[in-house]
């Protein structure tokens, strides 16, 4: 997630704050203006961000593309959700939350977003089958704007031609006024072709589900990689929330459409605990990678993964291009 410092913020408020009244006195009234008045926003709603905080707020979402099926109209109001991509695929994606208000397009500060419920319907020879997928523990405030991050490991992709179709409802609070937000259609695509961006794994009855996080940014040289554990439930149709139990996931990255070559300086992945997994990926040049993985215990036993695959690694692996 991006990170900034205060001192950082105290610079970028300065300078848009510069910014502003330069563009403000600057202005002069148009050929049609016979008053000679100049038009300067007001910023006396105190339900909405001020002119700073909206500009820093929409800095901030400028670098992501809005999930346009995912937005909602709630009367005066409308919930924008945002990703690193305008689409959503099978495994990880990362998922921002806004509400905007309709009447000048500001954002709303007053505002609490819960209970996220991914719901795949599949569609079984007539008979209707439904599970969730895993997803993060809860939302979190980015920094102190009023942005709200979650997210999401899509099992499958959509199917709509088949019936197979994803739901996403959830939680919200704007100001005093609260609600559901129910039968929100999420089109999950494919992840890219030659990829695989989830993995799962058996282990004392249960099935766990790695997801690796924005392969899509990964680049050459070493990266920091993270991950994240869930575990399925008894209930399917409910969220996969992230496992309690701590493991150790090591990792060798190999290419195999050249001869399976690996590189070297590499790091486990560990669990922080904010729950995310996170170690060192060192890609030494770009085309296709299976990140072969070895799930270890508490007590340092191998519980999934090996040397069980044709290259001489684990036939537990993500696959990732770059």
């Amino acid at each position: 997630m991006t990170t900034i410092t205060k001192y950082q913020l105290l610079i970028v408020r300065g300078l848009f704050s510069t910014a502003l009244l330069l563009s403000l006195f600057s202005c002069s009234s148009s050929n049609n203006d016979t008053g000679g008045e100049l038009n300067i926003p007001t910023d006396n709603d105190e339900e909405c961000c001020s002119l700073i905080e909206e500009a820093e707020t929409n800095t901030f979402l400028d670098k992501l593309s809005e999930v346009e099926e995912l937005s909602q109209n709630i009367g005066d109001y409308i919930i924008k959700v945002y990703s690193t991509r305008p689409k959503l695929y099978v495994g990880y994606n990362d998922l921002y939350f806004a509400v905007e208000k309709r009447a000048n397009g500001r954002h709303v500060k007053d505002i609490e977003f819960s209970e996220l419920s991914p719901l795949m319907t599949m569609n079984m020879g007539g008979m209707p089958m439904q599970h969730s997928t895993p997803l993060a523990a809860g939302f979190t405030q980015v920094l102190t704007y009023p942005i709200y991050h979650t997210w999401v490991s899509f099992l499958m992709a959509s199917d709509t031609a088949n019936g197979d179709t994803w739901e996403l409802p959830f939680r919200y609070r704007v100001k005093d006024f609260s609600g559901v937000r129910s039968n929100v259609p999420a089109t999950v695509q494919a992840a890219p072709d030659g990829t695989n961006w989830l993995k799962s794994f058996k282990y004392e009855g249960s099935t766990y589900y790695l997801s690796i996080v924005n392969p899509q940014l990964l680049t050459v040289g070493i990266n920091t990689l993270q991950a994240y554990v869930s575990k399925q439930g008894s209930d399917r149709t409910k969220p996969y929330p992230e496992a309690t139990e701590t493991f150790t996931i090591e990792h060798v990255p190999t290419m195999p459409d050249m001869g399976d070559h690996t590189s070297p300086n590499n790091e486990p992945l560990v669990k922080h605990a904010s729950g995310v997994y996170e170690g060192k990926l060192n890609l030494s040049m770009t085309g296709l990678w299976n990140i072969h993985l070895v799930v270890k215990d508490k007590d340092g036993n191998t519980i999934a993964g090996g040397d069980n695959d044709n290259s001489g690694y684990s036939d537990l692996y993500w696959s990732i291009i770059i």
